[in-house]
């Protein structure tokens, strides 16, 4: 079926009590289907909106709870999981300062492919110019810009992440305003191989958007590469992937400050990548808690308004990934 085609899609959805929607990113697909679910009467998981597209899907959200609908924007691993992450580390504050958000992997398998995009999009973050949150206020900052140099667990190992376009930005800083909460971010540290690589397709120009002119015809050289990196064969050797999602929280317990820090690693598992092994359970997980009635809330939000992170985890962990908290006492 072309998800494209409205009135197919919505006969599609009828009948089922929920729908996961892995189209992801910004255009009309995404919203073509969240409002397809409202007609067709289920549930619906998105796994991440652009920022006009949030926006319009927000706009929907008494349309949805009037109709005793779920509508979850942004539940793959991240955003995602480091919403509900974010949303446990929170609870555990009187109030909140900051939330820093990031994640990187390491692949020790082997690959046949010149450049291996670790999961969709990741070539668009080093392009865009991301929101951040900082000192009470979303502000624009440039492409590949503050870097943090994090100590992620082995293999992955250091890093040097800098931050990205990501929905959390603007869902966590208007979900804890109550509390306080003045920084947030989310970050990517990419393999240093990678990086290498696309720095130099970035220097090339070949990752830019502007119209050139080729022997007459108009070219846009993204466009070209991204082609020209479909027409490669499918990838082989074997898929033996790491990842790492963190987030920390800082703020006031009783009468200190306290900073918690949660990780989750993920290990090789059955032949996924790690992107595939974080983002692919995380919807399901939220499917089955919508069908069993532990998502009570209804209209349109972000997992860390609706989701109940110990039922979540606990799911999670049956996946094997798990999650692990530090607290530490500051000055």
């Amino acid at each position: 079926i072309d998800i494209a085609e409205y009135t197919k899609l919505v006969e599609l959805m009828k009948g089922f009590d929920v729908v996961i929607d892995e189209t992801t990113g910004a255009g009309p697909i995404p919203m073509n289907i969240i409002k397809a679910a409202l007609e067709a009467g289920t549930h619906v998981i998105n796994l991440s909106l652009g920022e006009k597209e949030d926006k319009q899907a927000a706009a929907m959200s008494d349309e949805f709870e009037k109709a005793g609908l779920s509508c979850i924007v942004g539940l793959g691993s991240s955003p995602g999981i480091t919403n509900v992450m974010a949303r446990d580390l929170v609870d555990r504050l009187d109030s909140v300062e900051t939330v820093e958000m990031s994640f990187a992997y390491e692949s020790l398998g082997t690959s046949t492919l010149p450049i291996k995009e670790p999961f969709a999009f990741a070539f668009e973050e080093f392009i865009e110019s991301p929101l951040i949150f900082r000192d009470g206020k979303l502000e624009r900052v440039p492409p590949r810009s503050g870097i943090q140099y994090i100590e992620f667990p082995a293999p992955i190992g250091m890093r040097a992440a800098f931050c990205i376009p990501h929905a959390e930005v603007w869902t966590i800083a208007e979900t804890f305003k109550e509390k306080g909460i003045k920084n947030v971010s989310v970050r990517a540290g990419f393999a240093p191989d990678f990086v290498h690589k696309v720095n130099f397709l970035i220097e090339c120009g070949l990752m830019s958007h502007d119209v050139l002119k080729v022997d007459g015809a108009d070219v846009i050289p993204i466009d070209v590469l991204f082609k020209s990196l479909a027409q490669l064969p499918p990838e082989g050797g074997e898929v033996v992937d790491y990842g790492c999602s963190r987030v920390i929280a800082r703020g006031m317990k009783g009468r200190g400050r306290v900073e918690y820090e949660a990780l989750m690693l993920n290990r090789p598992y059955k032949g996924l990548t790690n992107a595939q092994h974080r983002t692919g359970h995380s919807p399901s997980i939220g499917a089955r808690m919508l069908y069993r009635g532990e998502i009570k809330k209804r209209g349109v939000f972000p997992p860390e308004r609706g989701v109940e992170p110990k039922l979540f985890f606990k799911e999670l962990a049956k996946r094997e990934l798990e999650i692990r908290v530090i607290s530490r006492e500051l000055m």
